[in-house]
């Protein structure tokens, strides 16, 4: 009886084992790329020529223009490609809760959103497999009544490894998308890689764990850019600041012709193309080297010249348990705000007051 317990518990623990720390994760040279891209043509139903018969082929011709560009980076070499957030192109309808899809009679935006998998993850996983790479792919995905702002991420043979659905979410996009609940580390043969989706990255917290999880990179596929506009990624000071606090890549990805590239885990750009349309951005990043201090005095005084391990070795856990803490002392000074979330009536009301067609 107890041999056929440690065989039956036995497989479970060799699994567990063989997951291991994401730390063990190899640590080599990769081609890193990003899509920059300006948007396609939609439909507004604010405006008095909105035709919702073109919805879905702007949708598509969108599509159809991002997945051209994943396929270029394939045939640049990349080892890995992110394109921008919600490739479909439809977060824009997210403000229209009244506005139903003549097609289904389902609130428009909702209808859009798509199941993983599906034939639209299988144009993705096919161009990953071709091309032997890692490809990110944010999109809106439907799952039974909800949807999820999601980045879905295929390996070199096109299987979908895992899906980060997007955590916090703006207000506005509260209305119709559910919020993640996960902060995951995704293994690849070259890092780890993790995903924070556009308004996750302004809050510290999620890209500190990330690295504390083993993150090399994180990627940000976003609708709202850090830069300047039309300046460098060196003006994008949040996202500098986040890659020189957690010793991390950080990789902005938006539509537009700026705001997109790598910058290194001492805040400096490594990759961007302002002003450049439709096109990969990649750069070739050494993921065996580590952030050091080069000074002798440094070392011999620290007990070695790495400073992401000193930063994480001096870490005092114990001082931040405010920061789980539901109620806050700052929010006494904010209890007569209530935000629209969850409040259809309101959401509703604010549709029609931002409403800027033609009456």
């Amino acid at each position: 009886m107890k041999q056929l317990s440690l065989l039956l518990i036995l497989p479970a623990a060799l699994a567990l084992l063989s997951a291991g720390p994401l730390e063990c994760s190899p640590r080599r040279t990769a081609k890193i790329a990003v899509i920059q891209a300006t948007g396609m043509p939609r439909q507004d139903p604010f405006m008095a020529d909105y035709d919702p018969a073109k919805v879905r082929p702007q949708m598509n011709a969108h599509l159809d223009k991002l997945l051209g560009l994943v396929e270029k980076a394939g045939k640049m070499g990349a080892d890995l490609v992110c394109a921008p957030e919600d490739m479909q192109h439809i977060g824009a309808y997210g403000l229209h809760v009244d506005v139903a899809d003549t097609a289904t009679g389902e609130i428009l935006f909702t209808s859009l959103a798509v199941p993983v998998p599906c034939p639209l993850t299988d144009r993705v996983a096919a161009i990953a497999a071709r091309h032997k790479m890692y490809v990110i792919a944010p999109l809106y995905e439907r799952d039974g009544d909800r949807v999820f702002n999601t980045a879905v991420i295929f390996d070199r043979q096109g299987r979908i490894i895992g899906k980060h659905r997007k955590t916090l979410l703006p207000v506005m996009e509260t209305w119709l998308v559910s919020t993640g609940d996960e902060l995951e580390v995704f293994r690849t043969d070259f890092a780890n890689v993790a995903v924070a989706t556009c308004w996750e990255l302004f809050y510290p917290e999620i890209s500190t764990i990330y690295a504390l999880k083993g993150a090399d990179i994180i990627f940000n596929p976003t609708m709202g850019r850090d830069n300047q506009g039309g300046q460098s990624l060196s003006t994008a000071h949040t996202y500098i600041t986040r890659a020189r606090d957690n010793s991390v890549y950080i990789a902005p990805v938006i539509l537009g012709s700026d705001g997109n590239g790598i910058i290194d885990f001492d805040g400096k750009v490594v990759a961007e193309a302002v002003g450049a349309e439709d096109t990969v951005i990649m750069a070739e990043i050494d993921f065996s080297r580590e952030r050091v201090q080069e000074s002798t005095w440094w070392t011999t005084i620290n007990g070695t010249d790495n400073q992401k391990a000193i930063h994480f070795l001096s870490r005092r856990p114990g001082l931040y348990g405010l920061l789980t803490d539901q109620d806050p002392p700052v929010l006494e000074r904010y209890r007569g705000i209530h935000l629209t979330t969850g409040d259809r009536p309101r959401q509703l009301e604010a549709v029609k007051a931002v409403d800027y067609g033609p009456k």
